[in-house]
């Protein structure tokens, strides 16, 4: 006889209850492990989906305060060029002015009228702040 058939088991009432016993509790564990795994991956792929969204979200509000920063510098931008644009066109109404033309080249150019006389002075932009 071999080692491994020198212990039998009684096939009585109390053996095939403690073993029907034994087989629901293993079902049962088995069941529990099974929910716990579902569980677990159920709140891993909700805490995926949460940093998912969440980070789109900050990326979409970084995102929208740059292109923000970036409208203001922009309209900035352009009220400095129409002004300028306007000073410019309002130089290009004065040149269009004789008079005013004539006083530009005198003073510039020190161009004179016949039988006019053009005093120099100098600048006192030194005592001047």
């Amino acid at each position: 006889m071999a080692a491994g058939q020198k212990v039998r088991t009684l096939n009585n009432s109390f053996y095939r209850a403690n073993e029907k016993k034994r087989r629901q509790n293993d079902y049962q564990m088995r069941i529990k492990r099974v929910h716990k795994k579902r569980f677990i991956i159920a709140i891993l792929a909700f805490f995926l989906i949460v940093t998912f969204f969440g980070y789109q979200i900050v990326n979409t509000k970084l995102l929208t305060s740059n292109l923000n920063k970036q409208i203001t510098v922009s309209q900035k931008k352009l009220d400095s060029v129409r002004a300028q644009r306007a000073s410019l066109k309002e130089k290009v109404k004065q040149l269009n002015d004789e008079n005013y033309l004539e006083k530009i080249i005198r003073e510039k150019y020190y161009y004179s009228k016949d039988g006019e006389t053009i005093y120099s002075l100098p600048n006192n932009s030194l005592g001047q702040k």
